[in-house]
């Protein structure tokens, strides 16, 4: 590969290149001022940009292409010149599916008119995209993923644009890497029973079925039904579990999608290399989803897939999800990246940020473990609000202040080189996750939207859990133990990063502790994996019980057999804990290895960042008021500000600071 992903960015030509872009929408700009908004764009410091290809913009009516030879604003290859001549690597994601708030996201008319091509609903209806007030100027039928007929017309625009693509890959050109289609989950419609019904998701989905079990005797058994072959197969089309037996069917339903998309990423993935594009890193965004149906560490070990990353538009009151979600990149991907980190919004967004407000949430996203950005939208288009850089090449000086100080300052510290090491890894049960979508309902179109209480989502069915599983599996719920776990890390000034279940062993290993998330059931393969973790000297605490089930529902105690109560345990030379929600403060301040600094009264958060023996010291004061907190060092430190941007000399670290509302400060830690 021309172009290698590595922890701390991309690899070009022996070199490394952090990756730090922002997105243009050529064809959105006049043709005439392509030249000025790339200078506008260096201006602010970046070294590379990114931008989607339309399909629908190129292909203009089948088989008829327009690279700018009607519509100038089309080059796409002029373009990709332009970044060239100004040293500027790219970013290109070719769909098929854009979004940008493009009409009909950027698909063909006639694609999404054929029915051969098209989604359907539990009740056979065709699935139709958000409505008109989210996607203007109008719906439109949703093709799917598992259409061959589908993919057969992805695989001749893929025809049409990967030669053009593969003339200026890096190193000889600047295109560094390329997106495989663009959040790809039913189009949002991420419930179990919403889609997809139609013929060829069916035959995809007894596929899978015929993959997961060696006969069909199995799934009869399982399921307690009588089926010929996998092909007389019926998926459920809602919630209709009455007792425990009647999970199994339901779960495969919700795990077929998780393939589904995955699969489907996988191949678009494949049809891009085998058109040439094979020499750089290929990648995939996920819109927002931690758990079913994306499955991102799952996705991430397939071959064709060289990385994921997660979307992120967050304000500053969400300061802690936000957090929680670049934590989770953190924990689970190759290189933490947001392949849309919001620069403005959108015009349906119910607030635009203040220069104030992008500089926090960048600054907190930086803080917690990102590593890798793609600033959208940087340069601004129609349905959209507060670029730095307006669309006549402008640069709007409130704006685009954050970025005039931000790109130096990455570059100069070299950022991207620098670590955290929290010594704790949180695991969200991803099999909790499931069942929490099996037991769900009303998953008709859009009913997601009317803002109705999430009880009436809520399958109501008593399934003789020995735990709350309801109460666990609300991602809301500030009570459960999983995110218990995450508030008295935060309160103990103890740095930590989030993943699931699904997270290999070899990624377990980098972290002293694990809090995982239990209740009745847990795949096999995860808890031999925290078997083996511990047994290597590791220390489990996981909650608030102690499985007995595997993911299928089948009896299994690999953990259960060393604890039969909440307490303690040995295994090897590491240590299992079973531990309720109250108890885990004291358990994790025995456990947990001190670190270097850590906030121990106030509001204020603390994390460290490392690179060999330098350090970067990150404070944020997450709250609307001024707030001092004492910070706790493991030994004596010097530091000297950087951020903001100050000469001042090193001092000696203090153990009191005051940080303004929202505000995050940087420091460099030397010895003393």
């Amino acid at each position: 590969m021309s172009v290698a992903l590595t922890a701390d960015g991309l690899r070009i030509a022996d070199a490394s290149v952090p990756v730090y872009s922002g997105t243009l929408h050529y064809w959105r700009l006049e043709r005439a001022l392509w030249p000025q908004i790339l200078d506008q764009v260096q201006a602010l410091g970046f070294r590379m940009v990114e931008t989607y290809i339309p399909w629908s913009v190129h292909e203009i009516a089948p088989g008829e292409f327009d690279w700018g030879q009607i519509d100038e604003r089309k080059d796409i290859e002029g373009f990709i010149e332009l970044c060239a001549e100004r040293g500027l690597w790219l970013i290109v994601r070719p769909g098929p599916l854009i979004n940008a708030e493009l009409t009909d996201f950027g698909f063909p008319e006639w694609i999404l008119l054929d029915p051969a091509m098209q989604a359907h609903t539990a009740q056979d209806t065709l699935h139709y995209s958000l409505a008109f007030a989210l996607h203007p100027p109008h719906q439109f039928p949703v093709p799917s993923y598992a259409s061959l007929a589908f993919l057969q017309a992805v695989g001749r625009w893929f025809d049409a644009i990967c030669p053009i693509l593969a003339r200026h890959l890096a190193p000889a050109g600047c295109i560094v890497a390329v997106q495989s289609d663009n959040e790809t989950c039913y189009m949002f419609h991420d419930q179990a029973y919403a889609t997809d019904y139609s013929p060829d998701s069916l035959d995809l989905y007894r596929s899978f079925l015929a993959q997961r079990y060696a006969t069909i005797a199995d799934l009869n058994a399982l399921y307690g039904t009588a089926y010929a072959d996998f092909a007389c197969v019926q998926p459920p089309r809602d919630c209709t579990v009455a007792a425990r037996a009647d999970l199994p069917r339901h779960l495969d339903w919700v795990a077929y999608k998780e393939y589904q998309i995955t699969w489907s990423v996988a191949l678009i993935a494949d049809m891009l290399r085998e058109r040439g594009l094979g020499s750089v890193p290929i990648f995939h965004d996920v819109a927002y989803q931690v758990r079913t149906p994306l499955d991102v560490t799952t996705m991430e070990a397939e071959p064709a897939i060289d990385w994921v990353g997660m979307n992120f538009y967050r304000t500053k009151e969400g300061y802690r999800s936000a957090v929680n979600l670049i934590r989770y990149l953190a924990g689970s991907t190759r290189l933490p990246f947001v392949p849309e980190f919001g620069c403005g919004s959108w015009i349906h967004y119910p607030h635009t940020p203040l220069p104030q407000d992008q500089e926090f949430v960048t600054l907190s996203a930086l803080m917690h473990g990102l590593k890798a950005f793609n600033f959208y939208m940087l340069v601004e288009r129609e349905r959209w609000m507060a670029s730095p850089i307006n669309r006549h090449a402008q640069l709007r000086p409130e704006y685009a202040d954050l970025y005039q100080r931000l790109l130096p300052f990455v570059q100069q510290t070299r950022l991207w080189e620098y670590q955290r090491q929290p010594a704790v890894l949180v695991l969200r049960s991803y099999d909790l996750g499931r069942v929490t979508a099996a037991l769900s309902t009303l998953h008709y179109a859009h009913v997601d939207l009317y803002g109705l209480p999430a009880a009436l989502g809520t399958v109501e069915v008593d399934l003789g859990w020995r735990w709350d599983v309801a109460a666990e599996g609300a991602e809301a719920n500030r009570a459960s133990w999983f995110n218990q776990a995450l508030d008295t890390l935060t309160a103990l000034g103890f740095d930590y990063d989030i993943s699931d279940t699904h997270l290999p062993l070899e990624r377990l290993r980098r972290y002293p502790v694990l809090c995982v998330q239990a209740v009745d059931m847990l795949d096999l393969a995860a808890q031999r994996r925290l078997l083996e973790y511990a047994q290597a000297g590791g220390v489990v605490i996981i909650g608030p019980g102690l499985p007995y089930l595997d993911a299928a529902l089948h009896p299994c105690g690999l953990l259960a057999e060393h604890l039969t109560a909440p307490g303690s345990a040995r295994i090897g030379d590491g240590l299992l804990v079973w531990c309720a929600a109250e108890d885990l403060a004291p358990v994790l301040a025995e456990a947990v290895p001190p670190p270097l600094v850590r906030c121990v009264a106030g509001p204020l958060e603390a994390t460290l960042h490392q690179r060999g023996t330098d350090a970067l010291l990150f404070v944020a004061n997450p709250s609307a008021d001024m707030q001092t907190g004492q910070l706790e060092w493991a030994e004596p430190r010097r530091l000297r500000q950087l951020w903001p941007i100050a000469a001042a000399e090193a001092s000696a670290a203090p153990t009191a600071l005051t940080l303004p509302p929202y505000s995050v400060h940087i420091w460099e830690v030397r010895h003393d």
